[in-house]
């Protein structure tokens, strides 16, 4: 009889890690950023709706750019960015979104100043 519970213990003991591993793994990755839209080393890299960067190739700082012309193609592709709006810009660094704006201005001066 204490074997059966030693047994039965181990396999609930068993089963509450590999839950409780699923949930976290599940959680981690549901809001983690897409590696393509992080950029390498110190520049920034932008995920631009609606609106283009003009000469991108020219500005201090900037990487990449990810450009969509509508809304609804970015919420298809990227729905846990929450864009509600279009135009909009996201500044990544290499790690997570350091700005967020419909401003593409702004956008631009964020870069410029944080390079």
């Amino acid at each position: 009889m204490k074997k059966w519970l030693s047994i039965l213990f181990i396999i609930c003991l068993f089963t509450l890690c590999s839950a409780c591993s699923n949930v976290t793994w599940k959680k981690q990755y549901a809001t983690s950023l897409p590696r393509e839209l992080l950029s390498e080393g110190e520049e920034y890299s932008v995920l631009a709706v609606g609106k283009s960067i003009d000469h991108s190739e020219d500005i201090l700082g900037l990487k990449k750019v990810k450009y969509f012309s509508s809304l609804d193609q970015v919420k298809e592709e990227y729905p846990n960015l929450g864009i509600k709006e279009s135009p909009f810009f996201i500044i990544f660094d290499d790690k997570e979104i350091v700005f967020r704006t419909s401003n593409l201005d702004k956008a631009l001066l964020f870069i410029k100043e944080n390079y």
